[in-house]
């Protein structure tokens, strides 16, 4: 008798978003702890979470390609999957400027970016968790409305920090350093987002 092929593709979305978590906690320590020394180490740990949401992705992608009737559309499954797999991208990247920059001491609002991106990958992992009753949640709307606030709060947040960083500039090399940080960070949160906006769209679509 042949194996059965079936497949939970929401449990593989909720697995993706606690790589997303676990990343960002240990980027949030990383940084609260922050050691020039231990940087590699760190971002070994990261790229092994990232390592594993690229590995649940492309197991979820090799289902649906012998899928007969997927629960929902097989292009809002690879497109999901592909902006879960950025959120986590996204944040091995930080620690990967970190280290490449050879980044011996943080500024002061660093801890603000992981404290808010730690809080928008929580908010956001309920989100994907709750998505398989996307069809009879009463809070899933309310928790996609608040991953789209704090994502402003991470617009607002950037704008802030690069503002600071040209208004008292200290060397033109610090500048061209945490310019591309606090975009990398600005752009975790645009993946947060995306993620929530995708799962929007299925809703609206079977409803």
């Amino acid at each position: 008798m042949a194996k059965s092929t079936h497949y939970n593709y929401f449990s593989g979305f909720a697995a993706c978003a606690d790589c997303a978590c676990r990343a960002a906690a240990l980027l949030d320590e990383t940084v609260r702890e922050f050691n020039p020394e231990t940087v590699n180490k760190r971002m070994s740990e990261i790229h092994a979470i990232e390592h594993e949401a690229d590995s649940l992705k492309h197991t979820a992608l090799e289902h649906l390609a012998r899928e007969f009737l997927p629960p929902i559309e097989r292009s809002d499954i690879s497109t999901l999957h592909n902006e879960l797999d950025n959120v986590v991208d996204g944040i091995d990247e930080v620690l990967r400027l970190l280290s490449m920059f050879r980044v011996k001491q943080l500024r002061p609002d660093t801890a603000r970016f992981t404290e808010l991106l730690t809080r928008c990958t929580g908010v956001l992992n309920e989100v994907v968790h709750e998505f398989c009753n996307f069809k009879k949640s009463k809070t899933l709307k309310e928790k996609i409305i608040l991953v789209n606030t704090l994502e402003t709060e991470g617009d607002t947040l950037h704008f802030e920090a690069v503002d600071k960083l040209f208004c008292s500039p200290e060397d033109a090399l610090s500048v061209i350093v945490w310019k591309n940080v606090y975009d990398c960070f600005e752009s975790c949160f645009d993946a947060c987002e995306h993620v929530a906006d995708v799962i929007e769209e299925v809703i609206l679509a079977n409803s």
